[in-house]
C-alpha cells in the first residue's frame, strides 16, 4: 500500500533527499561548465553511497572559483523553486503559496518580569565562565584548534561590548523572530534575558519551555502568534505573523528549526528560507543560523597548519592506525589554494547534507552578497550570521554509533559540546554579527569581490577540531566510535 503524503512543506513529487541533491548539484555544474569542468558526479545508487566525497569536491571547485557567490545562487534558486506546499490533495509551488498573503492572526505580547541584562557565561566541562572569564575559555579553545580566529575575535567583540555596557549585554529595542525558538540550540532565552523583544515560533510552547530553563529570570517581552506554531504545515501563516511583528520595526531572523527523518531536515531549513524570502526586505535586520561541522567547509589557514602540526606530533598508536589507513590521513580536499574539510558523515545522510549545503551553506552566502532577491541583478547584501557550531550531544543525533564516538572523541582531539555550551557560544558569536558593523557577514561589511564576501561570511567556525583534524572525519569517528566501545561494551547490547 503506497504510503499517504502528509500535507505542507514537501521535496518534489518522486524525489528522496539524494535524488534532489544529485539534481540540483549536475544543474549547477551544467549552467556552470568552467568552475566544474573537473568534477564528475556519479549517479544513481553510486551517488547515494558518495555523496559526501561529491559534494566535497564540487564545493572545492565552487569556493576556489571567483564566481562563487554567483553560484551559490543559482543553487539557492533552484531550491527555491522546487520546494511545493501540499494541501487538501493539492500541491503548488512553495513559492507560488508564498506570494498570497494573509491576515495575521493577533499577536499575543506578554511583558516579562525580569530586569534586562544578559550575564555572557559559558558552561563547559564541569564549571561556568562567566564575563572576564570567558575569554580565558575561548582562548584555551582556540590554542586547542577548536574554533578560528575570526570565531575567536568575534567572541571577544562580544565580551568587550559586555564589558562596555557594564558587565551585561542590554538587547532592549531589539526585535527578533524566531523560527524554532524552542530548539535545543536555539539563543532565544538569552535574548529575553538580555531585554530582547522575541516573536517564538515553534510548537513547543514557550511557558513549558521557559518554566523547564531554571536560569536567571527573563526580562525583554515575549511574542505568540496562538495557532501560529508549525513551519511545514503553516509557512504562509507564519510568514503574516513575522510581517504584523515587522510593522514597529526590522527584525532579526533567527532559523533554527531541525526535525530528522523523512527530509524534514531539507524541508524545514528550506521552508524558513522562503518564509524569510517572501518578507519585505525593509522588515529584515539580520538572518542568523547555525551551519553543522560536518558540512564540506573552507578550512582557515590556522586550522590547515594545526591539522599538519597534528599529524607530525601523533603518538605511537595513533600512527600505527595511520599506517594502516584505519585512520585515514587526508582530512581535506585541495583545489588551488583552497582547502575543504573531508568532514561529512554519510550516516547522516543525503538529505541531511542537502539541507546543510543548499539552504544553509549557499542560502547564507546568496542572503550575504545578494540580498534576499534571488533573481535581480543589483546586489542587496543583508547582514547574516552563519557560523558553524560544534558538534553537540543534542537529542536529534542520538544514534549508538555517535554514542560511542562521543566517549571517546577526546582520544582523537574532537571536542563534543554540551548544549548549553554551544548555546552559549554560538549565541554570543550571533550578537557579534548582528551589531558589530564590521563582522564577516554585516551588510556594512563592503570593499571585497562577492566571491571574498562569501568566504569571509562563513569563516566564523567553532568546530570543536574536526577542520583542524589530521585525519579524513569519518575515519576518526570510526576510531572513536571504537574507543568508546572499549570504554563502554554495553553499548553493543540492543535496547529493548
Amino acid at each position: 500500500m503506497a504510503s499517504r503524503i502528509e500535507d505542507g512543506v514537501q521535496l518534489p513529487p518522486g524525489l528522496s533527499g539524494s535524488r534532489f541533491l544529485h539534481g540540483v548539484l549536475h544543474e549547477t555544474a551544467a549552467t556552470f561548465p568552467d568552475v566544474f569542468s573537473g568534477v564528475r558526479l556519479p549517479t544513481g545508487k553510486a551517488f547515494k553511497k558518495g555523496y559526501g566525497d561529491a559534494v566535497v569536491r564540487f564545493e572545492a571547485a565552487r569556493a576556489a572559483s571567483p564566481q562563487r557567490a554567483e553560484v551559490a545562487r543559482f543553487m539557492t534558486r533552484r531550491l527555491h523553486e522546487q520546494l511545493h506546499f501540499r494541501t487538501n490533495g493539492a500541491s503548488f509551488l512553495l513559492r507560488e503559496h508564498l506570494t498570497h498573503e494573509r491576515a495575521a492572526s493577533p499577536l499575543k505580547v506578554e511583558k516579562l518580569s525580569g530586569t534586562p541584562g544578559l550575564v555572557p557565561e559559558v558552561p563547559f566541562d564541569g564549571r561556568v565562565y562567566r564575563g572576564a572569564e570567558v575569554a580565558a575559555l575561548v582562548a584555551t579553545l582556540r590554542e586547542r584548534s577548536c574554533l578560528t580566529d575570526r570565531a575567536a575575535a568575534g567572541l571577544a567583540w562580544t565580551l568587550a561590548e559586555a564589558e562596555r555596557q557594564g558587565g551585561t549585554l542590554d538587547l532592549s529595542g531589539h526585535r527578533f523572530a524566531i523560527l524554532g525558538a524552542g530548539a535545543e540550540l536555539a539563543p532565544t532565552l538569552d535574548l529575553l534575558r538580555a531585554g530582547a523583544t522575541v516573536l517564538w515560533i515553534d510548537l513547543a510552547d514557550p511557558h513549558e519551555v521557559i518554566a523547564g530553563d531554571g536560569g536567571a529570570p527573563l526580562a525583554g517581552t515575549l511574542v505568540t502568534a496562538p495557532g501560529v506554531t508549525d513551519i511545514l504545515k503553516q509557512p504562509a501563516e507564519i510568514a503574516a505573523a513575522i510581517r504584523a511583528f515587522a510593522a514597529d520595526g526590522p527584525v532579526h531572523l533567527g532559523l533554527f528549526a531541525y526535525a530528522p527523518g523523512r527530509g524534514r531536515e531539507l524541508r524545514l531549513a528550506g521552508a524558513m528560507d522562503a518564509i524569510a524570502r517572501s518578507l519585505p526586505a525593509e522588515a529584515i535586520a539580520s538572518v542568523g543560523m547555525y551551519i553543522s561541522p560536518t558540512t564540506p567547509a573552507t578550512v582557515q589557514p590556522e586550522d590547515r597548519d594545526a591539522s599538519t602540526r597534528l599529524l607530525r606530533a601523533q603518538n605511537v598508536w595513533k600512527s600505527a592506525l595511520t599506517r594502516v589507513r584505519a585512520l585515514s590521513p587526508r582530512p581535506h580536499h585541495h583545489h588551488g589554494e583552497v582547502a575543504i574539510a573531508r568532514a561529512v558523515v554519510p550516516l547522516q545522510g543525503p538529505g541531511y547534507q542537502a539541507a546543510q549545503y543548499l539552504a544553509k551553506m549557499a542560502t547564507a552566502e546568496t542572503w550575504a552578497t545578494h540580498g534576499s532577491d534571488i533573481y535581480g541583478e543589483a546586489a542587496k547584501p543583508m547582514t547574516v550570521s552563519a557560523n558553524v557550531a560544534g558538534i553537540s550531544k543534542t537529542r536529534s543525533i542520538e544514534h549508538p554509533l555517535f554514542t560511542a564516538a562521543f566517549i571517546g572523541a577526546p582520544s582523537v582531539g574532537v571536542q563534543i559540546f554540551d548544549v548549553p555550551t554551544t548555546r552559549a557560544l554560538s549565541g554570543l558569536l550571533m550578537l557579534h554579527d548582528i551589531l558589530a558593523e564590521d563582522a564577516p557577514g554585516a551588510a556594512t561589511s563592503n570593499g571585497v569581490s562577492s566571491a571574498q564576501k562569501a568566504a569571509q561570511t562563513l569563516s566564523q567556525q567553532i568546530h570543536g577540531g574536526v577542520y583542524s583534524q589530521p585525519w579524513y572525519f569519518e575515519s576518526t569517528i570510526r576510531t572513536a566510535a571504537v574507543l568508546g566501545l572499549a570504554k563502554r561494551p554495553s553499548l553493543l547490547i540492543p535496547k529493548r
